[in-house]
């Protein structure tokens, strides 16, 4: 028993003699803490927030600004009603303008819901118009679901007190005698009670909680099913007609599980140094410049391979290729994601003292950029100051974008040369640091 305490003692000694992997192995979990905490308990535990809505008033009337308000007070949505004016000022948004926004910067832009000339039905009703892009049906299932429950809870009393319609004080106060009647027949409580209720607070104050169960139902049917006969909402899908929402999944996994492999395979350079491996090579006619590019180029193409079968198993399994056309552009976001991963490994392998050291710091930073980057989790469940600040310096969120405009929005080679481009500036600068690194460690000593 006293030999295994030895040696127990003596892995124990090993393991805390490493201080960099002793960090990161309780760093990794409690990052993990915080990015859940984060996604799941922020603020009053309410949902997604910030999620942009364009809102096109078109009517310009007393009832479509409240209307617009009710959409302004929804925490899950930031109500965008203006756009900018070369000269500084700010001018209403058209239809065509918002729309051109969906078409041009879907990554920012997914929702326009648009106030026609015919807001006010004539016999009766609200007649709206919406423009999507499902890129996420989570996403997009919260959002229709939001508007249905802001305009069932709001739109009635303001059908009921618009002078549109002829309604006079005796109709609508008729109105609610009767309902006070039947709410009590059905439900138990005092008509009167009930009457006066609906005078304090609004018909509404007390019937608006009913609307909270509409909020995660599906967008496609809701609008007949919930809304009825008094709502009308034309429904315009800009992107993904005939897509399958698992090119996301499909995407995300391939990116992150991209990185792990990379990073593992770039840190075996600790093993090749530990066997004596470098310093055979280097005996012969080798540098160690082609050392370290044979294995840039070793990674690359492995991971090249790997995404590419990834996508051939996502698209047997899901159908997410739908076009020949897809193909080259898919083939050009994958070697630049996968240089961009490789470059990331070598430059962990570079920074790191031992191979634990490149584990853990890998592992920590796969796991964040996945995050934050869209991999793991649709980026509209992040905070907005997330989404705008920390998840485009992340290369996983520029391979995604590239992935789902490709799988998703049918982007040619033209429309993904910012992605490409920025991830091949990413993999040279990091690469560049990286082969830095190894001129001044003890890669080959």
């Amino acid at each position: 028993m006293n030999t295994i305490l030895s040696l127990v003692k003596k892995d124990f000694l090993l393991f805390w003699k490493d201080k960099t992997a002793v960090v990161l192995t309780f760093a990794v979990p409690m990052l993990l803490i915080v990015i859940f905490g984060i996604i799941f308990m922020s603020g009053d535990n309410s949902g997604p927030s910030g999620i942009r809505l364009l809102v096109v008033d078109e009517v310009q009337s007393e009832e479509s600004a409240e209307l617009v308000g009710f959409l302004q007070r929804e925490d899950t949505f930031n109500v965008l009603t203006e756009r900018n004016l070369a000269d500084g000022e700010t001018a209403p948004l058209d239809r065509d303008y918002a729309g051109q926004l969906l078409r041009t910067d879907p990554g920012s832009y997914r929702y326009v819901l648009i106030l026609p000339e015919n807001l006010m039905d004539a016999d009766f009703g609200l007649n709206f118009e919406l423009l999507y892009n499902p890129q996420n049906p989570v996403e997009n299932n919260i959002v229709q679901g939001i508007l249905q429950k802001v305009l069932f809870s709001n739109a009635f009393p303001l059908l009921m007190n618009s002078e549109s319609y002829g309604l006079t004080d005796e109709m609508r106060d008729s109105f609610d005698d009767e309902l006070s009647e039947v709410i009590a027949r059905h439900f138990g409580g005092d008509p009167e009670e009930i009457r006066a209720q609906f005078d304090a607070d609004g018909f509404w104050g007390l019937g608006g909680s009913s609307g909270e169960g509409e909020e995660g139902g599906s967008g496609e049917s809701g609008s007949s099913d919930a809304l009825g006969e008094l709502f009308n909402i034309e429904k315009t899908q800009v992107y993904g007609e005939g897509k399958n929402p698992a090119s996301q999944s499909v995407g995300g996994w391939a990116v992150m599980f991209l990185l792990f492999s990379l990073s593992g395979a770039a840190s075996s350079l600790f093993e090749e140094r530990e066997a004596g491996l470098f310093l055979r090579i280097l005996s012969g006619p080798a540098t160690r410049a082609q050392i370290l590019w044979s294995k840039f180029f070793f990674c690359g193409l492995l991971g090249l391979i790997q995404m590419l079968v990834l996508f051939t198993f996502g698209h047997l399994l899901y159908g997410i290729i739908t076009s020949p056309a897809q193909l080259l552009p898919l083939l050009l976001i994958s070697i630049a994601t996968a240089a961009a991963a490789t470059a990331f490994g070598m430059l962990l392998a570079s920074l790191a003292q031992t191979q634990a050291q490149a584990n853990g710091l890998g592992t920590l930073l796969i796991l964040t950029m996945s995050a934050f980057g869209g991999a793991m989790f649709p980026l509209f469940m992040m905070p907005e100051f997330i989404r705008t600040y920390i998840s485009p310096f992340s290369l996983v969120y520029w391979a995604m974008d590239g992935i789902l405009a490709v799988l998703w929005r049918d982007a040619g080679v033209l429309q993904i040369l910012p992605q490409i481009g920025v991830l091949c500036a990413v993999a040279a600068a990091i690469l560049a640091i990286a082969l830095w690194r190894f001129r001044k460690g003890d890669l080959f000593r």
